[in-house]
């Protein structure tokens, strides 16, 4: 009981840290997002327990004159010279030339961490000088063209045909996938996309793709790429279903949920905040990675208290 507690709390306070660190928040905000990962509620005090504790781990958490707080600095802290500091602002004036929404909100938030960690010496050495985006002697290529219909096209979840010139042999040929996300390659945007014909998963250059057609379809993944799990108690009878889950079982106090679409990896990232709450039935491989995590944060939490 004590380590289930201690884990539960541990990846509370993960959640908070992660979220004081992208952007200031006031206290019933905070026990929202508390409340969010339990099926319990909670007082407000302990949400001052948990700041108290980030403050023991040398996190500088500032309350602003609005009664908001939010994280300074980082646990660890980097030292930048000018050069990388010039590098840094390359990038974020780079932002707005990015069309690729997912990678724009991505990159945003990879520098607001990275400027969370500055060192002393690194934020004197900006007070004191002036420091000017770093001049690069090449024309920075963007690959982005169309990007933004391809997220949509993932995001919509219905199956694609598309004409495709391989680029070895330059011959059109013709899938039926469904979308999965957009990555980046060598500076070449691809779609990932399931390709029905084979069972698995296939890169496409954004800039090989000749013709795009949107099936009303919806692009649910073979069966056997599905996961199964077990919500009990209070969190079987508030647990809202997302979109591709759909509920096998239920019972007086437990419901069993299938989830078609969902990548596993962050299904378990959900899931695991409701620990004992939450069992994963099937595939045998991903109930043993969220046994494996629940028992790793149990180990770290147990040696830090």
């Amino acid at each position: 009981m004590a380590i289930s507690k201690i884990n539960n709390a541990g990846y509370r306070l993960i959640e908070l840290l992660k979220e004081l660190i992208k952007s200031p928040l006031d206290i019933d905000e905070l026990l929202e997002i508390v409340e969010d990962t339990a099926d319990n509620t909670y007082r407000k005090e302990l949400i001052n327990k948990y700041l108290n504790t980030l403050r023991l781990f040398n996190l500088s958490v500032i309350k602003q004159k609005d009664n908001k707080y939010y994280i300074q600095r980082g646990i660890d802290t980097i030292d930048f010279n000018e050069k990388d500091l010039s590098v840094i602002k390359l990038m974020k004036n780079s932002l707005q030339q990015i069309q690729s929404i997912e990678l724009k909100e991505n990159l945003a938030a990879a520098l607001q961490i990275l400027e969370k960690n500055f060192s002393d010496s690194t934020c004197n050495l900006i007070s004191e000088k002036t420091i000017n985006p770093y001049v690069q002697n090449f024309k920075l290529a963007l690959y982005d063209k169309n990007i933004q219909n391809f997220e949509k096209y993932c995001k919509d979840k219905l199956k694609l045909t598309i004409k495709y010139k391989n680029s070895s042999t330059s011959e059109t040929e013709k899938y039926n996938i469904a979308p999965v996300k957009i990555i980046y390659k060598n500076k070449n945007a691809a779609l990932i996309g399931y390709n029905y014909a084979t069972n698995s998963y296939k890169e496409f250059l954004l800039e090989n793709i000749i013709e795009v057609t949107q099936m009303p379809q919806i692009s649910t993944i073979n069966l056997s790429g599905s996961l199964t799990f077990k919500l009990k108690n209070r969190l079987a009878a508030s647990y809202k279903l997302k979109e591709g889950e759909s509920v096998i079982e239920q019972g007086p106090d437990y419901i069993i949920v299938s989830n078609n679409l969902e990548d596993k990896d962050l299904i378990i990232k959900r899931l695991i905040r409701y620990f004992n709450n939450c069992e994963i039935l099937y595939p045998k491989s991903m109930k043993e990675k969220m046994l494996n995590l629940i028992e790793d944060m149990e180990k770290m939490y147990a040696e830090i208290l």
